[in-house]
């Protein structure tokens, strides 16, 4: 269930419909509560208040003016908030988008303007400047114009932090940032000299056999353990999930095996479907390489012709960089998951260094082979990384891109004296002790 409140809050948090609409609900709240104050309060003041001194009419006057300039302000920052997610899709590609949906400047700010009018409109439904009973409501009027002065103040925010917002620096930190919590969350932060055995994990699953087939469509953005624990536990079972966040999967793709088929085949079914959080989007709460790919969009997106801006793209590979040696800082989680009764019931299928490792440099090199200054960003990137783990495995996967960059730029620099300047990092990178190097060509 923790997982599900946390896909479902995440999908909340990248809306402008949600904020707005708390924002508004505590106008109405307030709104209540300034008009009980009024009517609390004796009606002969006389006036003479230097925040507001006006009458019934002036009061509506007042009110009105206050609501048809929010409206108007929120048409407009609502069209400001279209042509940015219209340039940064176009820009930055369409996966950045959710980053500049879950902004909360943009969300307060919207609902800053929607809410102050709705106060505004109550507020004005009660004044009565005529009759043999007026009432002008001061408390609330003056709220009222509080919440003018500071939406004025929300406007000149907002139009700031949109620019800033907007700039290729900001975007890519805000990635990078989300990259470093998934690391966390999917990593243990302490490095443990005690490998998992994947050879005795498949040992030890090597009855789970019955397969359970996937009944929707959609990328796994989660998967509930224990959902998938509790009922391997309830029914003595051993179950494997060879998918992993991030996968696509169709009606009858293969999504977990079992050691044993139940008396109600459906039950089983259902309860590891329903632990499959499917939807049309990668989200980055279990998968790693969500960000990653990001990240490596924005690169590419940056290194072609039409935008032709590879500052932008090194700047993206220093992210990736710190994030490979957050990976490099950590350990791997064990794959099998115990019960309560610490029992082995669940074997998952995690990314691996190896696989985060290829999802960063397989597209950037290939697209960026051509442009010196890329290229090497990207060899340094593997220098550092490669200092910092004792990972074997990892290490083979750094020097195997490696060595795919150096092989690629023989071919993609034009210029004899840019190759060179390869091959003598490349070189530099041979000698730092790599286990089990690959042989080059």
């Amino acid at each position: 269930m923790k997982i599900k409140f946390a896909i479902t809050w995440n999908s909340i948090r990248s809306s402008y419909w949600f904020l707005p609409c708390l924002m508004v609900g505590g106008a109405i709240i307030l709104s209540v509560i300034t008009l009980k104050i009024d009517f609390a309060l004796p009606t002969n003041r006389d006036g003479t208040d230097w925040f507001y001194s006006s009458g019934g009419e002036g009061a509506r006057a007042l009110l009105a003016t206050l609501a048809a300039s929010m409206v108007t302000i929120f048409g407009v920052v609502f069209s400001i908030v279209i042509v940015a997610l219209t340039l940064a899709s176009s820009q930055f590609g369409p996966r950045l988008l959710r980053t500049f949906l879950r902004d909360r400047v943009d969300q307060v700010a919207i609902g800053t303007f929607i809410s102050t009018f709705v106060y505004c409109v109550l507020i004005l439904r009660t004044v009565r400047a005529s009759g043999n009973n007026p009432f002008v409501p001061e408390i609330s009027v003056r709220t009222a114009i509080a919440l003018g002065m500071f939406s004025l103040g929300v406007l000149i925010y907002f139009i700031n932090h949109l620019s800033a917002s907007l700039q290729a620096s900001h975007i890519i930190a805000a990635v990078g940032l989300d990259l470093d919590t998934t690391i966390d969350h999917e990593f243990d932060a302490t490095l443990d000299d005690e490998k998992f055995d994947s050879k005795a994990a498949d040992d030890l699953f090597a009855s789970a056999t019955y397969a359970i087939g996937a009944t929707s469509r959609g990328y796994i953005q989660a998967i509930e353990h224990t959902e998938l624990l509790q009922m391997a536990e309830k029914h003595d079972l051993l179950v494997h999930v060879p998918v992993r966040p991030g996968d696509f999967v169709v009606p009858g793709d293969t999504v977990a095996f079992t050691s044993a088929e139940l008396d109600d085949p459906n039950l089983l079914s259902t309860t590891v479907n329903t632990a499959l959080l499917l939807g049309v989007d990668r989200t980055n709460e279990q998968d790693v390489e969500f960000p990653v790919n990001q990240l490596v969009q924005l690169a590419i997106r940056s290194l072609s012709p039409a935008i032709n801006d590879p500052i932008t793209a090194m700047m993206a590979i220093e992210q990736l960089r710190a994030g490979l040696c957050r990976i490099a800082d950590h350990s791997m989680k064990s794959p099998v998951l115990t019960d309560s009764q610490g029992v082995a019931r669940l074997l998952v299928t995690k990314q691996t260094p190896e696989h985060i490792t290829d999802a960063a440099f397989s597209l950037l090199r290939q697209y960026g082979s051509s442009n010196l200054e890329v290229t090497l960003s990207l060899l340094n990137m593997i220098e550092q990384v490669s200092r910092r783990t004792t990972d074997p495995a990892f290490h083979r996967a750094l020097f195997r891109q490696a060595l795919q960059i150096d092989l690629g730029s023989r071919t993609g620099l034009p210029a004899e004296a840019d190759r060179k300047r390869v091959a003598e990092h490349y070189a530099r990178l041979t000698q730092l002790p790599w286990p089990a190097l690959p042989k080059t060509s």
